[in-house]
């Protein structure tokens, strides 16, 4: 194999690409204390899946941390376990399924609201004042590694849009050799 400096770029690149690939499998954070936004324009229905890009709708932390929940949004939010209506639900008929493990009552815009959690499991949240919102929390026996890897729709398309641009700049690479090979200088 010729290692010319367009191979070199190509590998290079696809090297990069793998990288990013693997960087955004890496699950959400595990920290002792974990602060989570609520990010400003949380509360507008139709930005809920824009926001899902930049917001991970599942943090993992282990039994006896605590998460701080800080309102980054204009308007007040709750967090409330349970599940909520959805994004095709309808505040005005459908209700949120709140299960009572906890519950922040409003947080006011630039204040939080912190939780410790005591016992491992799966807990879904939502706000009661944006039903629509939907997010969870999976605490883990301190030490114990998530084995499923959850993906979310900012996760594929990263790897739909890495893989069009590797495949395209092969695809480049290839055409532009082959015009060389017939139109040498």
């Amino acid at each position: 194999m010729n290692f010319n400096s367009t191979n070199c770029r190509l590998y290079s690149f696809v090297l990069i690409a793998v990288l990013v690939f693997i960087a955004f499998l890496i699950p959400t954070s595990y920290a002792e204390e974990l602060i989570i936004p609520i990010p400003q324009g949380d509360h507008t229905r139709e930005l809920k899946t824009v926001i899902e890009w930049y917001v991970p709708i599942n943090h993992d932390v282990e039994v006896g941390d605590t998460v701080t929940w800080k309102n980054d949004d204009i308007t007040g939010h709750t967090v409330t376990s349970g599940k909520g209506i959805g994004f095709l639900g309808d505040p005005e008929i459908d209700k949120p399924q709140l299960d009572g493990y906890f519950d922040s009552g409003v947080i006011a815009p630039g204040k939080s609201w912190s939780f410790t959690f005591k016992e491992n499991g799966f807990f879904e949240y939502t706000c009661t004042i944006h039903p629509w919102i939907e997010r969870s929390i999976t605490v883990l026996e301190p030490g114990i590694q998530i084995k499923d890897i959850r993906i979310s729709y900012a996760l594929l398309v990263t790897i739909s849009t890495i893989i069009v641009i590797v495949v395209g700049t092969i695809i480049i690479i290839n055409l532009r050799r082959r015009y060389l090979e017939k139109n040498p200088k």
